[in-house]
């Protein structure tokens, strides 16, 4: 990401529900990056479903689907101690790109691969 922005982690579960309403079916592909090995793509070209911070359990989550109505597939990614949240925004806009780093050292990014007509 270019310029990151850190989001506060006392902000991360009402921003990411305002973001989950914002992106909402947007496609997104999920890379996880950890420290010592090559990054991975897990996800590419999938319809966001949520983004979520639960507090009580410290885990952040990204789901998203792919496939049509009749076979869909979910993923769900769990992030659990999150340490730090950047988004590639640097004023109060959906961001195209969130980088959530865990405890572990494991960096996980979401990229929106296409702008949403904003205010669902």
């Amino acid at each position: 990401m270019e310029a990151e922005r850190e989001i506060a982690p006392d902000g991360w579960s009402e921003y990411f529900d305002w973001l989950s309403k914002e992106l909402l079916n947007a496609p997104v592909s999920i890379e996880i990056i950890p420290p010592s090995d090559p990054p991975a793509v897990e996800a590419r070209n999938m319809a966001l479903l949520n983004l979520a911070y639960d507090r009580r359990g410290d885990v952040f989550e990204v789901a998203a689907a792919s496939g049509g109505p009749h076979l869909p597939s979910t993923l769900r990614h769990l992030v659990d101690h999150p340490e730090h949240v950047f988004v590639d925004s640097q004023v109060m806009l959906a961001p195209l790109t969130i980088a959530v780093d865990g405890r572990d050292g494991v960096r996980t990014v979401i990229t929106i691969d296409d702008v949403p007509e904003f205010g669902g």
